[in-house]
């Protein structure tokens, strides 16, 4: 049986919670998480957020099912995020508040034992196993591309300042290109996906044994607690996908 569910937070400075997150059962081998962290003024990042999800939600629920290959189903991701950036990128384009709207989205499917994930932004997919942690999804900022280029080590961008700056999100141009990912699950791996008021703050020491309780609980505010409790500063939301045998 495959399952996800999620938790989302305000935090402990925002006005507002410009997180949102969808989650659920297609069958017993098909479960789906989707995560967004919105972009751009007082009330655009919220609203770009709750409608990338709202309209993703949509397609899962609608088009997923067994039997799907790979293609088909990295069709539908493609599709769903599609159709979002250019509803987001209407809106934003049609009002003077709006200007400059969009969101981070993770699309994850877990089909049997296989993990399919389409990203655009910063949000973050990690696999977790008994022997430590491993990021699926690669971020879409400024420091990333620093990073890759050698200008800045891995450590060096954990405390630059412009880490949060986004290169790649929905809705911020008429078109978008997600990144794919498809990987493998082993017996006890769990999957992570989260926003960025999250991961700065998870111990890979810990949080294998945080994880496995939560989806024995089939709850993930755990993990909210944890980023609380460390101080963060942003909205804080996680996902879990899990198999149970």
């Amino acid at each position: 049986m495959n399952r996800s569910f999620g938790h989302t937070d305000i935090g402990l400075t925002r006005p507002t919670n410009q997180d949102c997150f969808d989650c659920g059962q297609i069958s017993a081998r098909i479960a789906f998480g989707i995560l967004c962290d919105g972009l751009g003024g007082e009330n655009g990042g919220e609203i770009a957020s709750q409608t990338a999800v709202g309209l993703t939600g949509e397609v899962l629920r609608r088009e997923l099912r067994e039997g799907m290959s790979e293609l088909s189903l990295r069709s539908v991701l493609s599709s769903a995020i599609a159709g979002a950036n250019a509803v987001i990128h209407e809106k934003a384009s049609g009002d003077e508040k709006l200007t400059g709207m969009s969101t981070t989205i993770l699309l994850a499917v877990l089909i049997g034992d296989t993990l399919y994930v389409a990203s655009v932004g910063d949000s973050r997919v990690y696999i977790f196993s008994p022997g430590g942690r491993r990021q699926l999804t690669k971020d879409h900022t400024v420091v990333q591309m620093l990073v890759d280029i050698g200008e800045i080590s891995e450590e060096d961008a954990k405390r630059h300042p412009k880490r949060h700056y986004v290169t790649r999100a929905v809705g911020a141009s008429p078109t978008v290109e997600p990144d794919f990912f498809a990987e493998h699950l082993k017996p006890g791996d769990i999957a992570l996906l989260c926003s960025d008021g999250l991961y700065p703050y998870m111990d890979p020491e810990i949080t294998y044994g945080l994880l496995s309780r939560c989806v024995k609980e089939s709850n993930a505010k755990t993990l909210i607690d944890l980023a609380l409790s460390a101080g963060t500063t942003d909205n804080i939301t996680a996902v879990i996908m899990a198999s149970e045998k």
